[in-house]
């Protein structure tokens, strides 16, 4: 089995990499990647476990593109880590991220709830605070019931205390991954865009400047948007790509090992990260 869309406390998921390599071994996966928020800090760490325990691991990471609607995360894969410039770029995005957390944090302020920066870090990880650390913060507040209604209601883009960040167009993205040595898919597509015309015209978009794959198969589609969305790959000449996207405890109703897929897309996207 393969799940290449995990995240470890190194952004906001509540698995350290160590401990999330030996849970995708347990849960059946062989091929692994670890795919944080904007950074690579916890790569050396899930590697190294994972080539230990027999696991076929994949240097990843999750970056939030800068579009006009919607939202755009592209799940870097294959690439090598340590790249200076893709470092320094990282850099760039996690400042990004600290100067919006004050914002989002004064906005809550100025709404009447009194949120520390202490309080909501300590729900993260090695060293990235998100907004999934604002609306556990709020959960054990008692603001909020769960992290659909935080983000609903506070943290959603749109939402009372949201505010925006830092980040690379997706050409850029792309770009950056591709001259690290690695290769570019598409997470969750519906979160860009619902209506799946629109959707395949701003897919066909990115595939111009270096996409190469989309999820088709992701822990939240039922196999009719599955379906749908296998076919848009195929007319768009792209790899379906799998991923949990696996966080632990923030998402409690995701998990490793469930996304079942052929040998023929396990082969095809093992060629295209190995490869």
């Amino acid at each position: 089995m393969i799940d290449l869309h995990t995240h470890s406390t190194a952004s906001d998921g509540s698995l350290s990499p160590t401990a999330l390599a030996r849970a995708g071994k347990m849960a059946g996966l062989d091929v692994m990647a670890l795919t944080d928020h904007d950074c690579a800090k916890g790569l050396d760490e899930f590697l190294a476990e994972a080539a230990r325990i027999g696991l076929r691991g994949v240097p990843g990471i999750e970056l939030s593109a800068e579009v006009t609607s919607g939202q755009l995360h592209l799940v870097g894969l294959g690439f090598d880590h340590h790249d200076p410039t893709l470092c320094e770029a990282f850099e760039k995005m996690l400042g990004g991220r600290d100067a919006r957390n004050q914002l989002m944090l004064s906005a809550f302020q100025a709404n009447g709830i009194d949120l520390t920066m202490d309080e909501v870090a300590q729900y993260a990880g090695d060293e990235l605070v998100s907004r999934v650390h604002f609306a556990q913060a709020l959960i054990a507040r008692g603001l909020v019931s769960n992290l659909s209604e935080a983000f609903e209601r506070f943290l959603g883009k749109g939402a009372l205390c949201y505010r925006d960040r830092f980040r690379y167009s997706p050409a850029e993205c792309i770009r950056l991954i591709q001259d690290a040595g690695g290769v570019v898919v598409m997470a969750h597509p519906l979160s860009l865009e619902r209506d799946l015309q629109l959707l395949e015209r701003r897919i066909a978009e990115l595939k111009a400047v270096g996409l190469v794959g989309m999820e088709c198969f992701y822990s939240t589609y039922d196999t009719e948007t599955t379906v749908a969305l296998l076919r848009m790959a195929k007319r768009l000449d792209l790899i379906p790509s799998v991923g949990s996207d696996f966080h632990g405890v923030p998402k409690p109703d995701i998990f490793l090992g469930k996304l079942s897929v052929s040998n023929e897309v396990k082969a095809r996207l093992c060629h295209l990260i190995f490869n």
